[in-house]
């Protein structure tokens, strides 16, 4: 077996694959990792644990879903955990007939969507519903996983499909690959049973962008929403930032007139800076602050941020006349409308929080507080032009 420093360069190197059977590799830097290369080219690693006076073979994943410094960490903790007398994370041992689905989600949510994606809640709802709905896959979760067939899955997307959202049958189906890809990686599961079933709809790119009239409809509509939705939709408009990030809105996140929004909050990594036109300004000072960790958007008191959207979206479209868009549709009229005035396209994408790759974010570090600033007032003049007509 050949001692050799993984790189990820030397890993996508074609010249690693053998031209039958397959090479072994041990990596020089985290001894105990080793790489297992197929004549088809699909790299697995692995990690060797002595116990006992005993060698197990423990599987980390393929490369490149599983990087190599995930590989190195994995390897690592399953090491150390051997070294500690007791199971390692993805253990082999882990594998077993009893293994029911609401364990995997619960090791899944814990152990990988918790600590790697913003919205896990959204996702784990999924799996395990919310306080207003079950979850679709509720009469699956107390059975065992070597007992769930995909005529089970296909039966429940086809359900959800009936039920006419299309959407929501996609979003499930990939989720749960997603749960079986990453139970399968650390083996739990002997592989993914339900990765070649197809998406039930083909999904396409939203493009709905609101006309100037609707704009305006729907803004005079706001103002006969009971606070604080009105304010709400209003503030859509101003900044056009995403739903998730206006809903949540804390007064401590406002300095004078810029809005901060922590990078827990935000897709980007790091805090997102929104000027607040006076008008902006002026719509959330029309909202009773109940101190400054308390959310403004809220009908309890701050100890909470308001929710109910479906039936809010429901009034302001009988209120406005207006349908067939979504609030996400306002953040893509908004930054159509920076087009339309010729904002620079790298102010407009600054705005939205949207960055134009890797190396922008690295190495691009001006925050263009007054350029937003200036893109935002410019819409605004356009907004109370258009609501004026």
């Amino acid at each position: 077996m050949t001692v050799q420093r993984f790189t990820d360069k030397w890993l996508q190197s074609p010249s690693i694959v053998p031209a039958e059977g397959r090479a072994q590799f041990v990596d020089a830097l985290c001894p105990g990792l080793q790489l297992r290369v197929t004549v088809k080219g699909t790299k697995t690693f692995s990690v060797l644990v002595r116990s006992g006076g005993r060698a197990q073979r423990q599987t980390i994943g393929t490369y490149p879903r599983v990087t190599l410094a995930e590989a190195r960490d994995r390897a690592l903790e399953t090491l150390r955990a051997a070294d500690r007398g007791i199971a390692g994370l993805g253990k082999r041992s882990l594998v077993r007939e009893d293994l029911t689905l609401q364990q995997l989600v619960d090791a899944y949510v814990a152990r990988h969507l918790k600590p790697n994606a913003k919205s896990w809640k959204n996702i784990k709802s999924y799996f395990v519903g919310s306080r207003k709905q079950a979850s679709r896959i509720h009469h699956l979760l107390p059975r065992r996983v070597s007992e769930i067939t995909k005529a089970d899955v296909v039966e429940v997307i086809d359900a959800v499909m009936a039920e006419g959202k299309p959407q929501s049958a996609v979003n499930l189906l990939r989720y749960i690959k997603m749960l079986f890809n990453w139970a399968a990686d650390r083996d739990l599961v002997p592989a993914n049973p339900f990765v070649r079933i197809k998406p039930p709809a083909r999904t396409r790119e939203r493009d709905r962008v609101l006309s100037d009239p609707e704009i305006a409809a729907v803004w005079h509509a706001s103002f006969q929403l009971m606070a604080p939705y009105g304010q709400m939709y209003r503030t859509f408009l101003l900044t056009g930032q995403r739903r998730s990030e206006v809903s949540t809105m804390r007064w401590s996140e406002i300095t004078g007139d810029t809005w901060v929004i922590p990078r827990e909050k935000v897709k980007k990594d790091r805090a997102h800076a929104v000027p607040l036109t006076q008008t902006a300004r002026d719509t959330l000072a029309s909202l009773t602050n109940y101190g400054a960790e308390a959310f403004i958007f809220t009908t309890t008191g701050g100890e909470s941020s308001s929710s109910n959207f479906a039936k809010v979206k429901r009034e302001i479209d009988r209120l406005s006349g207006t349908s067939g868009w979504t609030i996400h549709d306002i953040r893509r009229t908004v930054r159509s409308k920076f087009a339309e005035l010729r904002v620079a396209r790298e102010v407009a994408r600054k705005v939205m929080n949207h960055e134009d790759g890797k190396v922008d974010r690295i190495y691009n570090r001006h925050e263009y507080l007054i350029e937003k600033r200036e893109a935002l007032v410019k819409w605004e003049k356009n907004l109370l032009c258009l609501v004026s007509r």
